[in-house]
């Protein structure tokens, strides 16, 4: 008689080929739609957001926006100071630190605009408007950069109108 005898062993080696033929498959296929997925995506052209015009026109920032605007707040009254970066906010200012004074000083009056030599000039033209009766003190820091300094009698900012969002025309 003759007859090929199967044993086991054989046949675990050839499900073990079946089951890396299989992995190694399935793994091609993940690495081959990775790509294809990536090429679209990359080959896309970009679509201009909400509002914008896809045209290369720059808008230029308003000069209370070139230079940055701390806000702290040495008066005690909890919030004051993120009330008054809000409504700074809303006439375009550069607001960066919002917090208590660094100089732990209490003041008693209405307030502080601490300034630079580099900052005098935005301090008085852009900020001092906006926060009537604050004192104007001068410091030794560079740059051009502006404390305003929130005390107990700090006057409630308006806030600026809402601007009306009108749809840029894209032709």
């Amino acid at each position: 008689m003759s007859y090929v005898r199967d044993n086991g062993l054989e046949r675990a080696r050839r499900r073990r080929e079946r089951r890396s033929l299989a992995i190694l498959t399935l793994c091609a296929l993940l690495v081959i739609g990775s790509v294809v997925f990536a090429a679209t995506f990359m080959s896309q052209p970009s679509k201009p957001k909400a509002g914008e015009c896809p045209s290369g026109t720059t808008t230029s920032l308003p000069p209370q926006a070139t230079f940055p605007v701390n806000v702290y707040n040495a008066g005690g009254l909890k919030g004051a100071a993120g009330d008054a970066a809000d409504a700074l906010r809303t006439y375009d200012f550069n607001v960066g630190t919002v917090s208590n004074d660094p100089y732990k000083k209490k003041i008693s009056n209405v307030g502080e605009i601490r300034f630079g030599p580099g900052g005098a000039q935005n301090a008085k033209k852009y900020v001092e408007p906006r926060v009537p009766g604050a004192k104007l003190v001068q410091d030794g820091r560079d740059g051009a950069g502006v404390d305003v300094v929130v005390g107990p009698q700090f006057p409630t900012l308006e806030k600026a109108a809402e601007k009306p969002s009108a749809s840029p025309s894209c032709s």
